[in-house]
């Protein structure tokens, strides 16, 4: 019998569309995110298509108690997977950004990302089984001028997931841990994080697509995008202070 999938985010976006792959295998699902009338309509419509159960946890995990809610409210769950993909960003250089305006990103970005991690692997490493995938962005791999906090804070869900995943492997768990870093998508985000588009963006169900295919072989880093994984690469022997300059021309570019 199929466990349950816990997808946060899973409203909209990447979330939605790994909650909807995820419905099409035959896994139950948790979906949680902050709109209750969202996530009813998004579990009543999966449920129906896919035939599966959809539980909802409608919490905001930018509040710092709402990562502990989020767990105990799945216990009696058979919990086989964590995908954490709830996310926002900001765009303004720092000093102008607000403490006020900045925390919630960290606690949702990092600290949510942290707490529901450590809480579920070791539900999963215990069990000897287990699936966790943490959305993480390119923007991991290179310090980011007027976007600093978004960017530190994907590389902090980078740097942790790969070391968890080391982890499992050194233990000899059967627990896959990976890491999804896609590039910009035609989602909310770059409206909400009050920036435009820049040229072709990969839809939210093609990052999803290639995430999940990739997640289920164990793979720990995923990169969807041949454009992106080649930028990755060509990243490794450009100066960091060069990169930099790039991301911050680019920012400004991207401003409304």
């Amino acid at each position: 019998m199929a466990g349950y999938f816990v997808v946060t985010g899973a409203t909209t976006g990447i979330g939605h569309e790994i909650a909807r792959l995820l419905a099409q295998k035959g896994y139950h699902l948790v979906l949680v995110a902050r709109n209750e009338t969202r996530l009813q309509e998004a579990a009543k419509a999966l449920s129906h298509r896919y035939g599966i159960t959809c539980q909802t946890i409608a919490a905001d995990l930018s509040n710092p108690s709402s990562s502990q809610m989020v767990y105990e409210a799945c216990h009696g769950l058979e919990v086989e997977g964590l995908v954490n993909n709830a996310g926002m960003g900001l765009f303004g250089d720092f000093t102008s950004i607000s403490l006020e305006e900045e925390l919630p990103l960290i606690q949702l970005n990092v600290l949510s990302v942290h707490q529901l991690s450590k809480y579920f692997l070791k539900d999963f490493l215990k069990a000897d089984k287990g699936m966790l995938l943490n959305v993480a962005s390119t923007a991991a791999f290179q310090s980011g001028p007027f976007m600093a906090s978004y960017y530190a804070s994907k590389a902090y869900v980078l740097s942790l997931t790969e070391a968890m995943a080391e982890e499992a492997r050194h233990l000899g768990k059967n627990v896959t841990i990976s890491c999804l870093a896609p590039g910009p998508v035609q989602t909310g985000f770059h409206e909400r994080a009050g920036l435009k588009g820049s040229g072709r963006l990969q839809t939210a169900k093609e990052v999803a697509n290639y995430g999940i295919k990739e997640w289920f072989k164990g793979k720990p880093l995923i990169v969807p995008g041949q454009r992106n994984r080649t930028l990755l690469f060509l990243n490794r022997f450009i100066p960091r202070g060069f990169a930099r300059r790039l991301v911050l021309k680019n920012q400004l570019n991207k401003k409304k």
